[in-house]
């Protein structure tokens, strides 16, 4: 069984954290919320957006973590996980949005098996993924990958 998106996003927030290398090309990532007490437009920090393809576990992800989230309604973490990013075909995976502070969370989003689109253009790739959550809120999380760290 594959790691969780969050899983994922507290590990490459930890990769982020403690690597020394020179600082990343920026990957920018947008969440939209079309509805519900959340609805709106939120933009990562695109410097502090990871990108990684862990090929031995089968999965691609882009995430971000706001570790200084300050109020219940911040944009704490969130991104999308590709299952299987190397077979052929249609992809799914999992969205995650979360909001609220680095204690605790207001409202989580986690929807399994969304439909995502990735797009390898050269060296980068570009995800989208729309879904609804089990509330019926509509969510749609945009990645632009060029900085990715392979495992």
């Amino acid at each position: 069984m594959g790691a969780s998106l969050r899983t994922v996003i507290l590990a490459a927030g930890a990769i982020a954290l403690g690597a020394a290398r020179p600082p990343a090309a920026p990957n920018p990532l947008t969440v939209v919320v079309a509805n519900g007490p959340y609805a709106g437009t939120y933009h990562a920090k695109a410097d502090e957006v990871v990108c990684l393809h862990a090929k031995a576990q089968k999965m691609f992800a882009a995430s971000f973590k706001d570790f200084d989230a300050p109020t219940a309604r911040s944009f704490a973490e969130g991104g999308l996980k590709v299952d299987n990013p190397d077979a052929p075909g249609a992809k799914t995976g999992q969205i995650y949005v979360a909001f609220g502070t680095k204690d605790k969370k207001a409202v989580e989003y986690d929807i399994p098996n969304a439909p995502i689109t990735m797009t390898v253009k050269g060296k980068g790739v570009d995800l989208m993924g729309t879904a609804k959550s089990k509330d019926g809120v509509l969510i749609r999380v945009n990645a632009s990958c060029v900085d990715i760290s392979t495992m």
